[in-house]
């Protein structure tokens, strides 16, 4: 058991901002009590964009904690599956311990039905041991980045955005001198417990036609 916090993201559409509109948090460190609330403010911002609700948690100003397992199965990918390895090692969740808590915050719970994203609160360690986790870089769409700027394996760096007017907490990622986007929010806060010279970022995989889609990059604690 890795993760004690997962927020909840939504957003209008590709290319929109997210909105941390709720939080799920472990209560106790080795258990599998998990409680969900909305966070207020998030939500007032969101709702201006179309926001109602996560349809299995409808009351906004409800504490859900039964069933959370069951309600947020379809974000798991089945046992069953014959490529669930692979999809676990596209994540690097393929690690002895996980519960289904960690699996939910480490592979995001996306589906191709709505645009909710399930962003964990990364540790620095976990029983000692450096973190290594993935996620895709935020703001693609809005600089037209080419398709041959970045290749599987590339290093990149981080920078903290402190006078971003939108988020306080912002971080953006480079290669070399070039601004490639954002960190998402939520994956963000993780940057602001490390310095670069202690982590090791590396593109793990890229999407692209006729422009670049999705950039993975893994973030490992040296």
């Amino acid at each position: 058991m890795i993760l004690k916090k997962i927020y909840l993201s939504w957003r209008q559409g590709k290319g929109k901002s997210r909105f941390l509109v709720g939080i799920l948090t472990r209560e106790i460190p080795t258990g599998d009590a998990i409680v969900f609330k909305y966070q207020q403010e998030e939500v007032e911002k969101a709702i201006s964009e179309g926001f109602l609700n996560y349809p299995e948690f409808p009351d906004l100003d409800k504490e859900y904690s039964i069933n959370l397992k069951t309600a947020l199965s379809l974000r798991l990918m089945p046992k069953t599956r014959a490529d669930r390895y692979d999809y676990l090692s596209f994540w690097n969740a393929n690690i002895e311990g996980l519960d289904w808590f960690d699996e939910l915050g480490i592979t995001q719970g996306e589906l191709a039905t709505d645009t909710f994203e399930f962003l964990a609160e990364f540790p620095k360690k976990h029983n000692g041991i450096g973190i290594n986790f993935i996620s895709n870089i935020a703001a693609l769409t809005h600089l037209s980045l080419k398709n041959d700027c970045v290749e599987i394996g590339d290093k990149l760096r981080f920078e903290l955005d402190s006078e971003n007017k939108f988020d306080k907490n912002a971080v953006k990622i480079f290669k070399g001198i070039n601004c490639l986007g954002f960190v998402k929010r939520g994956h963000n806060l993780f940057f602001h417990k490390v310095k670069n010279e202690e982590v090791e970022i590396n593109v793990t995989n890229v999407e692209k036609n006729g422009k670049m889609n999705q950039i993975y990059y893994s973030i490992k604690v040296l």
